[in-house]
């Protein structure tokens, strides 16, 4: 798994911190939304192959801010305490693991440059020699969906899979005559 340089580790400090101030104060609405930002952010980078570096400079962004609201309202002995941790992460010193929620689409369906892929539920069975017919003509990747094989995967470029799906939409409309 891609290293997140210690980015998911303050995380992991902030939301505990959020946690501890929340008990003896309420917080303000936004830091549970940028929270909620930087995990999806950081979510996406570690489990996305194609997910650029910069895509980490949002998180740490939100973590900043994160960091002047939380640190602004937890006493001094806490501001001190959570700073050292902050320290550690930085240095990867301290051992935290940052709780990534996976979910089975993630696994099949990603984004390289320049392509898009989509997921097509078929309302009737078709045969992979069809798919590979369409994949030559189209200029696409037609392929069975691993999870469920009532769905076909497309790949390629934005125009070619509008093109190519005009094209296959004719396969299910005269089973339905």
């Amino acid at each position: 798994m891609k290293d997140a340089k210690g980015i998911d580790k303050q995380w992991v400090i902030l939301n505990e911190l959020a946690s501890k101030i929340s008990k003896v104060r309420p917080l303000p609405e936004d830091v549970y939304s940028k929270l909620r930002i930087a995990n999806n952010i950081i979510t996406y980078y570690l489990l996305d192959e194609h997910a650029d570096f910069e895509v980490l400079r949002d998180a740490e962004k939100e973590i900043s801010k994160i960091q002047v609201i939380l640190f602004g309202l937890a006493d001094q002995d806490v501001s001190k305490e959570y700073l050292i941790k902050m320290g550690q992460a930085l240095r990867n010193e301290i051992d935290l693991e940052f709780p990534l929620k996976q979910t089975a689409f993630n696994t099949e369906v990603k984004r390289k440059k320049g392509s898009e892929t989509i997921r097509i539920k078929m309302p009737v069975e078709v045969q992979i020699e069809v798919l590979g017919e369409l994949s030559e003509h189209n200029g696409v990747i037609f392929e069975l969906s691993q999870d469920d094989e009532q769905k076909i995967l497309v790949e390629g470029v934005k125009e070619r899979i509008t093109s190519a799906l005009k094209d296959f939409s004719v396969i299910w409309k005269f089973q339905d005559n």
